[in-house]
């Protein structure tokens, strides 16, 4: 079990566009198609990008400040958003207005998909991006190089890590699926007295699952993870283990793994439930 707060990470201004800041919380296997990265992500200055998609999966979580996610869809903040695997969406255009650089923050976790295709973590991608830029650079989403062919930025920085050109799967979903968790009702859970949750979705024939839950003050979460789940605390404070819990502390649980959470103030968790994943039988690919 990993346990990691937010306030020990620092940011990384590493983004392609220069607009964002991130906080990389927790990450997974480079090479094991169950790969992800959860972090958090901060708008410093007008974020702007075309309409393209990614070979992963993605969950998106404004805290401060919403998200335009495109053809007029707003993630509002406290909303979550789930980008299947191939899937379009954008343009994306968030303007700073009235807003102050650094002050609209959110989590984003970016997996390998049902498919299986793996997810490149950020430490490989920004090694990647800078031995491209020996043949070329780096506009927006794309990457143009010296003879002045472009090529999308993710394709090119793909096939310098895997020496094959990237594949997209068919989308299992036409667009983003927008969650309010406000309008979910809160369930109690008969065997932790003083524990509730919203149970948000159930995605894929991964079963990848987003979820809530709150931790009422002196209530004991404890269970044993089937799967790996990564929390992460949206409010409150408590205790796991001997390691005391406040707002905006990544945990990741794998599989096999024990977690013991106990509210100290009423303890709201953002949880991700990541199975692992299959592998395709022949003939049971979608043509």
């Amino acid at each position: 079990m990993k346990i990691v707060p937010a306030s020990a990470v620092e940011w990384k201004q590493d983004h392609p566009t220069g607009a964002l800041a991130f906080k990389y919380l927790l990450a997974g296997d480079d090479a094991a198609p169950d790969n992800f990265v959860l972090l958090l992500a901060r708008q410093d200055a007008h974020f702007a990008t075309k309409r393209h998609r990614h070979n992963f999966d993605q969950f998106r979580f404004p805290i401060h400040g919403d998200m335009n996610v495109g053809d007029g869809l707003i993630l509002r903040a406290g909303q979550l958003g789930y980008f299947t695997e191939g899937g379009p969406y954008g343009p994306q255009d968030d303007p700073m207005a009235d807003t102050v650089p650094g002050e609209r923050i959110h989590l984003t976790l970016q997996f390998g998909g049902a498919t299986g295709y793996g997810y490149l973590s950020p430490d490989r991608l920004r090694a990647c991006r800078d031995e491209l830029r020996r043949e070329g650079e780096f506009v927006d989403i794309l990457f143009r190089r010296r003879d002045g062919k472009t090529q999308d930025g993710l394709d090119a920085v793909w096939q310098h890590a895997f020496g094959t050109r990237l594949e997209y799967p068919e989308p299992r979903y036409p667009g983003p699926v927008i969650m309010d968790p406000a309008s979910f009702r809160w369930i109690a859970m008969p065997d932790a007295p003083g524990v509730e949750r919203k149970h948000l979705g159930t995605f894929t024939e991964r079963g990848t699952w987003a979820e809530i839950l709150r931790v009422h003050p002196a209530a004991r979460l404890a269970r044993t993870a089937d799967a790996r789940e990564l929390l992460f605390v949206l409010d409150g404070a408590g205790v796991c283990g001997d390691k005391a819990l406040s707002a905006h502390t990544a945990i990741q649980v794998d599989p096999g793994e024990s977690i013991e959470i106990v509210g100290g103030e009423a303890l709201e968790l953002l949880v991700f439930g990541l199975p692992a994943i299959a592998r395709a039988q022949p003939g049971s690919v979608a043509a």
